[in-house]
């Protein structure tokens, strides 16, 4: 579940402080602090353009706005800084925020269910390995090769 926070916090434009978001919220949950501030790092230096280019456009396609306004003059179209710092907010980052909420549902649930996964078949590869060193292998001329438990193992299963 940490992974599953992490990945929905990545998707978020809050790109200097998302481990600290991810950890905080992770620690709230009781969820994996660790994998969630490795989920993170969906968005980082490499792939940070393409990420929020995509949750931008998505946020735009979703509200009705252009994917690419005019810059030059949407600039010249405000007047002061004040209308101009609304607009930079409703023009920009909202689309970025919506489109990060609704890009960060289906990853996170993706990015849950492929780490645990991983996580079962780690376990099962472990659980597997150990089950061949509590055996020891000998040798019978009329049967062959065959496991017997070692002492530990007995001592196990008595209980």
């Amino acid at each position: 579940m940490g992974m599953a926070i992490g990945l929905a916090v990545g998707m978020t434009p809050t790109i200097p402080f998302q481990m600290v978001i991810a950890v905080f919220i992770a620690s709230l949950l009781g969820q994996s602090k660790i994998t969630a501030a490795l989920g993170c790092w969906i968005t980082n230096p490499i792939t940070a353009i393409p990420v929020y280019a995509g949750t931008y456009a998505l946020g735009a396609v979703l509200m009705g706005r252009p994917l690419y306004p005019h810059i030059n003059e949407w600039f010249a179209s405000h007047g002061t800084s004040m209308e101009l710092f609304k607009s930079l907010l409703t023009d920009f980052a909202l689309p970025f925020w919506v489109g990060g909420f609704v890009s960060a549902v289906p990853i996170a649930i993706g990015g849950y269910w492929i780490t645990y996964q991983m996580v079962i078949a780690y376990r099962l590869k472990v659980r597997a390995k150990r089950k061949d060193r509590l055996h020891e292998w000998k040798w019978d001329p009329k049967h062959g090769w065959y496991r017997v438990l070692l002492d530990n193992e007995k001592d196990r299963e008595k209980e």
